[in-house]
């Protein structure tokens, strides 16, 4: 819609040509005599100002279009992100000055400045290529994980936010390129799913919780026993899969952690479902530290030590058979050097445990020694198994009791080596040496 203004200046000047070409250069100054040329004057006057305020106007809309240019150019320029503008081709129009960083300088020697399309691999710029294709004016689009090598000869991964400029600016396409640094987003993805893959490779059972017991973090084994999948159990109170029974004792360690800041090394009995057999689990608890050091979670590392408990037990109860057996007995090494003695032997000659550990057997026996040493019972172990002779032992009150010993070759509990077991069945009574 045209305005007021203008529309009575174009048709002052349609009068004033129409009666210029009526009346003709002799006829002009009879025609003006009975005109009001005061009021035309006044007229012209005022529409002379009118187009001076236009052209003021303009001036000023001039200026702030240029002031307003100068400073996006500036914005553009010093923008911290890689930014810019190519054509329908990706041939480079304007960049800035973070994107030279990446791309180099300008090739002046080049036709056309392909140094984007040349920088993005091969299997990347058909992507390009689409893209601005088929973007439509004022729309945006997004190119993601794009690899760009750069103009120091490192990789980079990219996304490329990309907008297609209104055509009022151009007579042919443009867009608007802005680079996204994702390298140090892809390797902390990478860092991250290494760590994920150490913690579910790891056979104990391993799982955080913040301030108020929620889990941040769950492995695969600790989801295993809880029988969910990790988008089930990750964001809820640990409270709501925790046995009830234990639920106190958990509570307490984790509010000690919390409080103190120290980490907890804890013992736990837990049977997770109904008819499961007991778990023993060896727990370790250690505060997690944000960067200023502030505890906002606990992590927990709990080792299932069931079968090694069992197998406690087990070599507990062999110990105690061995020491409780009637027949006075001892184990020694391949240098016979005492290892373990019960107490029938104890009873029997009158020396401890611990009076006798690391020594030679010999010392137990009563002067002169037996006519076969010990390396002829450990030669006759490997050979045969098993040794048979007699021998005086000596008492700790200076009194000897003939035995008759029985050794028999036994594996170590490493597995490694042999280690000797001597049975000693007495003869006689003590006597007098």
């Amino acid at each position: 819609m045209a305005h007021p203004r203008q529309s009575r200046i174009d048709s002052l000047r349609d009068q004033a040509q129409r009666a210029m070409a009526e009346l003709g250069p002799r006829l002009l100054p009879a025609a003006t005599d009975g005109m009001d040329l005061p009021r035309l004057m006044e007229e012209l006057r005022i529409y002379h100002e009118e187009l001076e305020i236009q052209n003021d106007e303009l001036s000023v809309a001039h200026t702030r279009a240029d002031s307003a240019r100068t400073r996006y150019q500036l914005l553009f320029s010093v923008l911290p992100m890689p930014a810019l503008v190519v054509d329908v081709f990706g041939v480079v129009m304007e960049d800035n000055d973070s994107c030279q960083d990446w791309l180099g300088p300008t090739r002046k020697y080049q036709h056309h400045d392909l140094r984007f399309s040349q920088a993005l691999n091969r299997h990347d710029r058909p992507r390009l290529s689409r893209l601005l294709a088929s973007l439509e004016p004022m729309r945006k689009g997004l190119l993601t994980n794009l690899s760009l090598t750069t103009f120091d000869q490192k990789e980079r991964q990219v996304d490329a936010h990309i907008a297609r400029l209104p055509q009022d600016f151009h007579e042919d396409s443009r867009f608007l390129v802005v680079l996204l640094d994702r390298s140090l987003e892809s390797a902390r993805l990478a860092e991250q799913g290494l760590f994920n893959a150490l913690l579910d490779s790891s056979d104990d059972l391993i799982y955080a919780t913040d301030a108020i017991g929620r889990i941040m973090l769950a492995n695969a084994v600790f989801l295993g026993v809880l029988g969910l999948s990790r988008d089930r159990v990750l964001g809820r109170k640990l409270s709501e899969f925790w046995p009830t029974s234990h639920l106190p004792a958990l509570q307490a360690s984790e509010q000690q952690v919390m409080q103190r800041a120290q980490p907890l090394n804890t013992t736990e009995t837990l049977q997770w479902q109904q008819g499961q057999s007991p778990m023993v689990m060896a727990v370790r608890k250690f505060p997690i530290r944000n960067r200023k050091g502030d505890c906002i979670g606990v992590a927990s590392v709990c080792r299932d030590i069931s079968a090694e408990q069992q197998q406690i037990r087990t070599q507990r109860m062999a110990e105690l058979a061995f020491f409780h057996l009637p027949l006075p007995s001892a184990v020694t090494d391949r240098e016979g050097r005492v290892m373990k003695v019960n107490a029938a032997l104890e009873k029997l000659g009158g020396f401890s445990d611990a009076s006798l550990q690391d020594r030679s057997l010999y010392t137990l026996f009563h002067r002169p020694l037996p006519d076969w040493s010990y390396q002829d019972v450990w030669d006759q172990l490997l050979d045969r198994g098993q040794w048979e002779g007699g021998a005086d032992l000596r008492r700790a009150d200076g009194r000897r009791v003939v035995v008759q010993a029985t050794v028999s070759r036994m594996p170590t509990p490493d597995g490694e080596g042999f280690a000797a077991l001597w049975l000693m069945s007495p003869v006689n009574c003590p006597a007098v040496a």
